[in-house]
């Protein structure tokens, strides 16, 4: 067997272990628990987020204190800034910002973004959470939809790269992923949209739609940690899932497409009720 075959295996063994995972808790647990899977699931990408970068063990463990307190106090009083926190708002704004920069600016990021910039991290890894808990007290069918659609557009950008990959896009961030993988990968994801939108009853055609608009940020959460990993000099966040790396390096997309599905939802709502 190939290296390739065996790397795929490895990672479709994964992928499927995690959906069952992520399948059982979503459909078949309560409020609670899945909100407290949640809760951990953040601390340890957080936890991940840290050992990764080089600074003081001081340092990590008070922002680690302020990412638990900050978790808490917005899981218990966020309904004091809904429809959506300010942590929120705050971390939806940096992924605007970096799509801005990957799209707009050849692909440069700022030289702030790193890892052992745990504010970026308490940003980012903490409006993934928060979004998490709103979206499993709404549909948690939706909430299914998008995350599978977030992994139909990697598995996609992942298989079409791999097999037929030969021009790099934005070689500077990523130099393995190519305008090959990319299309798979959208052409993947419009699929299963469509598909979800005419089979599932709990998707709307706004739902469809903010899962459409958040794509193009699951390709800027790839790109992202792709530069933080190389300007740390690391291939993986870690070794925790085989065939894919560590936490992070499965989720990165989903760091930054769940919360701005939910900017995009609310975008839509609003705007559909001027008409």
């Amino acid at each position: 067997m190939s290296e390739l075959k065996q790397e795929f295996l490895k990672r479709s063994i994964t992928a499927i272990f995690i959906s069952a995972i992520v399948i059982t808790l979503i459909l078949y647990s309560s409020n609670l628990i899945l909100n407290i899977f949640i809760s951990i699931l953040s601390l340890a990408l957080f936890l991940e987020w840290m050992s990764v970068s080089e600074s003081s063990n001081g340092k990590r463990l008070i922002f680690l204190i302020m990412f638990i307190i900050l978790i808490t106090a917005n899981y218990y009083f966020g309904g004091l800034f809904e429809p959506i926190s300010f942590i929120t708002m705050l971390g939806i704004t940096v992924w605007i910002v970096v799509a801005y920069q990957i799209f707009f600016k050849q692909g440069r990021l700022s030289s702030n973004f790193a890892f052992n910039n745990f504010w970026v991290g308490l940003l980012l890894i903490s409006a993934f959470c928060l979004v998490c808990f709103q979206l499993v007290t709404g549909s948690r069918i939706f909430l299914l939809a998008v995350i599978f659609n977030i992994a139909v557009f990697d598995t996609g950008a992942y298989i079409i790269g791999k097999n037929l990959g030969k021009n790099s896009f934005l070689p500077k961030l990523s130099p393995n992923k190519t305008i090959e993988g990319l299309i798979g990968g959208l052409i993947s994801s419009l699929f299963f949209v469509i598909c979800a939108y005419l089979f599932l009853e709990e998707i709307s055609l706004v739902h469809a739609l903010t899962m459409v608009l958040a794509i193009p940020f699951a390709l800027c959460g790839d790109y992202f940690f792709s530069f933080l990993k190389r300007k740390a000099g690391v291939k993986d966040t870690g070794s925790i899932l085989p065939g894919h790396g560590g936490l992070l390096d499965r989720v990165d997309s989903h760091l930054a497409a769940i919360p701005m599905t939910l900017f995009f939802s609310l975008l839509l709502y609003t705007a559909g009720s001027y008409f």
